[in-house]
């Protein structure tokens, strides 16, 4: 009775609409689900709201963080540890979780214990995440390697969501093809969920203006 009326306590800042309200049962019932969409169709506020959700609620103790560091311009050496060195890449997926739950003190206290765990693709290798969920994001810049490698670190009690959009692939010249192309062959597996979104929650104009860049 406790646990049920401090879940009801939560308050969030945003609700899902019902595409994401349907998505997010079948994600909650899958270890591993892909959400595709067009820039703007919420895929990660989808998977930032689910991680706040279930951690809230205590179905997870830890959410863990990660996107490739790919860019469409080149940036140079970033100085600092390699938090500091990712911390631009995840700022997205921060915000996210802000607009979802807007407690800054709350999660800055959470990734100094290590809940909210943001961690760097070249250090994914070896880990193992039990009872957590792990959020890869725009992961259509990973490669066939790097998707295989992130696949192999769930471990038990845990979900996996890769956020991605295939218009948006920006490996360099020489890397191996992207990690969406791969999506096809697991269509039929009983463990994988693959939704795209379609409702926009940016601007009205925004779909608009990238559909007719892309015709």
């Amino acid at each position: 009775m406790i646990k049920e009326e401090k879940e009801k306590s939560i308050k969030y800042d945003i609700q899902l609409n019902e595409e994401q309200k349907v998505a997010k049962e079948q994600i909650l019932n899958h270890p591993f689900s892909f959400i595709h969409g067009r820039a703007g169709s919420g895929k990660t506020l989808l998977a930032t709201a689910i991680a706040t959700d279930q951690l809230f609620k205590k179905n997870i103790s830890k959410i863990v963080i990660t996107r490739p560091t790919v860019a469409t311009e080149d940036n140079g050496f970033l100085p600092g540890s390699i938090e500091e060195k990712l911390d631009p890449w995840v700022v997205p997926i921060k915000d996210n979780l802000r607009k979802f739950y807007n407690k800054r003190d709350k999660w800055d206290q959470l990734e100094r214990e290590g809940v909210v765990e943001i961690v760097a693709l070249t250090h994914f290798g070896g880990r193992t995440f039990e009872n957590a969920i792990c959020i890869v994001d725009e992961y259509q810049n990973l490669s066939k390697i790097q998707l295989e490698m992130c696949i192999g670190r769930l471990g038990k009690g845990s979900k996996m969501i890769f956020c991605g959009d295939s218009k948006q692939i920006y490996l360099k010249s020489g890397q191996k093809g992207s990690a969406a192309a791969e999506i096809k062959k697991l269509e039929d597996c009983k463990a994988v969920f693959i939704v795209e979104l379609k409702e926009n929650h940016r601007h009205e104009a925004v779909f608009e203006v990238l559909e007719l860049l892309n015709n």
